[in-house]
């Protein structure tokens, strides 16, 4: 479903206005939903943690009616303990001593044509930070860590945090971005023996090209705790709050023009798409090997939905490309 540029665009300012309100976590626009089904027209989507307890809302917004969603969104991170010695795609990865997540897929870096892990900037942290798969090590204060599972240190990141000139809304400062994405170093793998491929775990092969996402769109993705799962793109989501870090005082961070996903029960046989630990998984369009998203967000303890960035917007901000061959 093509979403035209001119409603994406008269819908940023109520959009910035509603996720100010108290209980509201984001607003986008997709199709119109009631009690979990989907109908084939254009609604406006705003986000709640609690559908119970949701602020007064319009009936419509820029001509269009308005849905509200249940949908507590939330960073995805947690800790698994499966170590691959061809590292790829879906693998579980741990920053020490802070978070675990998803290794999206091992990436060509164009400046240098040197591989690196893609995954999101909450799970990785900032320049410098090591990270290791699939687990830290214990780091006792003093002592020296074994470094036989670390990847390497982070090398760059583009998250809310990189954002330096704020929105003004409602009294507050917002810092938003359209990705959560960092890519990792490979350097201290290599000479640990491990070896890469472009490919991700589960029987997914290789990613073949990187193509925009669009609502309507089937995609599927695997985790790193929920392994493969599928669902359907259903709204872009213009803004929603980005709970993680430590925003300056009276800023908020968000992120903008992002994906929500909502599962299909027949790839998701528990009826969870996404949980913490999936942070960082690369969504794929289904049927194909064509990468559409970065997984970052959705229901900490699991849930039916989940939210991704474009994926052609994460290679572009951190100049990489997934599809490689040597």
């Amino acid at each position: 479903m093509d979403i035209p540029e001119e409603l994406i665009a008269a819908l940023e300012f109520p959009a910035l206005e509603l996720t100010a309100l108290q209980g509201v976590n984001g607003v986008g626009v997709g199709l119109r939903e009631e009690n979990e089904e989907f109908f084939d027209e254009l609604a406006v989507r705003v986000y709640v943690d609690d559908a119970a307890d949701a602020p007064e809302l319009p009936s419509q917004v820029v001509g269009l009616p308005l849905c509200l969603v249940e949908f507590p969104i939330e960073p995805l991170f947690a800790p698994d303990a499966r170590r691959y010695d061809e590292l790829m795609g879906g693998a579980q990865i741990e920053q020490a001593p802070l978070n675990a997540g998803t290794l999206g897929a091992v990436v060509l870096r164009n400046d240098d044509n040197s591989l690196a892990a893609l995954t999101c900037h909450h799970v990785a942290g900032d320049t410098g930070s090591r990270v290791f798969q699939p687990t830290a090590p214990p780091m006792p204060i003093g002592s020296t860590p074994d470094l036989t599972d670390s990847l390497g240190h982070v090398i760059t990141f583009d998250s809310p945090m990189t954002q330096a000139i704020p929105t003004p809304v409602g009294g507050e400062l917002w810092l938003g971005r359209q990705v959560d994405a960092a890519v990792i170093a490979l350097d201290e793998a290599a000479q640990h023996g491990r070896t890469f491929s472009n490919g991700i775990t589960d029987g997914f092969g290789p990613v073949a090209q990187t193509v925009a996402p669009a609502v309507k769109m089937f995609v599927r993705k695997r985790g790193s705790q929920t392994g493969p799962t599928g669902g359907q793109i259903v709204g872009m989501a213009s803004v929603v709050w980005w709970q993680w870090g430590s925003p300056p005082d009276g800023h908020r961070y968000v992120m903008t023009n992002q994906f929500e996903i909502f599962f299909n029960p027949s790839e998701c046989p528990d009826g969870i798409i996404s949980r913490g630990g999936d942070s960082g998984s690369v969504v794929l369009r289904s049927g194909t090997n064509e990468a559409v998203g970065l997984m970052w967000g959705g229901v900490r303890n699991g849930g039916r939905r989940a939210v991704m960035s474009d994926m052609t917007t994460v290679e572009q901000r951190l100049d990489v490309t997934l599809a490689w061959t040597f």
